[in-house]
């Protein structure tokens, strides 16, 4: 039983690269991974990419780093995009995607793996953490949604 109780712990995560780091998300939170292609209906914005056709529906495509910094980075080059699922209001915002600077990979973690560190509170950051030798940065999905719903609020 002891063999049962260990591996049930270990949760399965996906680590999604930006442009200055790695984003720390639950793989269910991650609906695909999927190439940018070409992004319409630019949004003013700074932090919004456009909309990608995903599925027979546009989603928003949002930069993490143009989120948290205000301002979009240079040479943002999107080859592709983490399309997640919305949590907060499902109605108004079933999908999002953000831009990856690289490929995700699954990390499958138990809690022991996962050490917080003390970071610089943001309101986009829920935490800091180091697995192995890797920083990274577990967001506040509210905020993320809040924030995308209000520039697309905007947009219209």
């Amino acid at each position: 039983m002891k063999a049962l109780e260990s591996t049930s712990s270990v949760l399965a995560n996906i680590v999604l690269p930006v442009t200055d780091g790695a984003l720390l998300v639950p793989n269910a939170a991650v609906a695909e991974v999927t190439i940018a292609g070409g992004l319409s209906s630019a949004i003013a914005s700074s932090f919004m990419l456009g909309m990608l056709m995903w599925r027979e529906q546009e989603i928003p495509v949002f930069s993490f780093e143009g989120l948290r910094d205000g301002e979009l980075p240079k040479n943002l080059k999107i080859r592709h995009v983490a399309v997640l699922h919305g949590i907060g209001n499902r109605a108004a915002l079933p999908f999002f995607a953000v831009a990856l600077s690289g490929m995700p990979h699954i990390e499958r973690l138990i809690s022991a793996d996962v050490e917080p560190l003390e970071a610089q509170t943001q309101p986009l950051i829920h935490s800091v953490v180091r697995v192995g030798e890797q920083r990274m940065m577990i967001p506040d999905w509210d905020y993320m949604e809040q924030q995308i719903m209000a520039a697309l609020a905007t947009a219209v």
